[in-house]
């Protein structure tokens, strides 16, 4: 598949298999999340890959709790990756974001669903939340967003229409 394909045709998934992803696959979503630009070239984001079921288990909790919905945030996705910027990091927040979108388009050429999922800076505000920083240490990090990975078990939504989201200026 080629980028310009990958980038027009990528949806979000929010039902995978129970199978693990091969880890081949999964370093080379890394690397395109790793290798995504970032401001003065900082190259500061950190991912943190979880595919422990019940470390998974617990910080969809978290996530939950912030979301305030009985429900699990991250669809069952047998890999959940948390992306962080260092806090005191202008660009950050901007450079993290263009993490997860360079992992969803470099998952989605591996035919691998993937979808971004909010409330990461929230949930590692909470005390659980930071004590997972600790255990990582990163106290001196903040989340970004989480890119939850895994095969897709059902279809991806359609395509929505891009028509009245263009305006052309400068005419």
């Amino acid at each position: 598949m080629d980028a310009i394909e990958a980038l027009t045709t990528r949806r979000s998934c929010r039902s995978f298999k129970q199978e693990q992803i091969k880890n081949e696959e999964l370093q080379t979503i890394l690397a395109c999340g790793l290798n995504a630009p970032s401001g003065k070239n900082k190259q500061s984001s950190k991912i943190v890959v979880v595919q422990n079921q019940e470390e998974i288990k617990e910080l969809s909790k978290l996530n939950a709790i912030i979301f305030g919905k009985d429900v699990d945030p991250f669809y069952g996705a047998p890999t959940v990756c948390f992306i962080f910027v260092p806090k005191d990091e202008s660009n950050g927040i901007k450079d993290g974001s263009l993490v997860i979108g360079a992992m969803q388009t470099g998952a989605y050429a591996l035919n691998i669903g993937s979808c971004w999922i909010n409330r990461c800076k929230e949930m590692f505000e909470l005390e659980k939340g930071q004590q997972y920083l600790q255990k990582w240490h990163l106290e001196d990090y903040v989340g970004v967003g989480c890119c939850i990975l895994g095969y897709v078990e059902k279809a991806l939504p359609e395509k929505k229409i891009l028509e009245n989201r263009i305006i052309q200026g400068g005419e």
